[in-house]
Formats: structure tokens, sequence, C-alpha cells
């Protein structure tokens, strides 16, 4: 799985999703009632200072960021995403992934 930063006029969110899929943005802004839009890169710099270009991990609570879990990542059992470099891989459950962002928001904003 992935995480990708959009911003709001006043905020960060991290989208969480499956790494294959990408970010509807049509979609995110109807699950989040926002007018929000990618982040840029420097901003996304700004916010995750201690991660790898391109390898932000999905867990917005530990940067103060609020996160959506995209709905299709329910049906995995396990979980993998990149630990903030390009070379750890950490592997967790679904459940053990859902106590990690207890306050994320889910909905369905990914696409094939």
């Amino acid at each position: 799985m992935k995480g990708v930063v959009v911003r709001d006029k006043e905020s960060y969110w991290l989208a969480v999703l499956p790494a294959s899929r990408h970010v509807r943005l049509t979609e995110l802004r109807t699950e989040l009632g926002q007018d929000v839009e990618l982040a840029t890169e420097q901003e996304i710099e700004q916010v995750f200072r201690d991660y790898d270009r391109g390898a932000i991990p999905p867990v917005g609570l530990c940067y103060g960021v609020d996160a959506i879990v995209d709905n299709s990542l329910d049906q995995q059992l396990e979980v993998y995403f990149e630990g903030g470099d390009h070379i750890t891989l950490v592997h967790m459950t679904r459940a053990e992934f859902a106590r990690l962002e207890p306050t994320a928001r889910h909905g369905s904003f990914s696409g094939r």
C-alpha cells in the first residue's frame, strides 16, 4: 500500500490505498466533503521530513496528518508498505495497521 498526500485550504490529508491503484480526486473530494488537490513535493517535504522522496509511510498519525483509508484495503489480510525509505519494507496484518490509524476515515476513492 502507499500514502498520497493531498491538501485542502487549511490542512493536509494522507490518502492510503493499494500501491497498484491511483487516487480518484473527484471521489476523494466527495468522501472528505472538501476540495482537495495533490500536495506539491515541497509541501510533502515540509510535513514528512524524515522520508525518502516517493516512500511516504502510510501512517499519518505519526506526522499529525489525518488519514483516509480506501475501502479496498479492508479486503486484505496482510499489508506491506515502505517504511519511509526505499529499503525498508514493513509487513503487518490489516488489523495491526488499523490499530496504528485508529482515527482514520474510510471511503472509496481509488481506481485501477
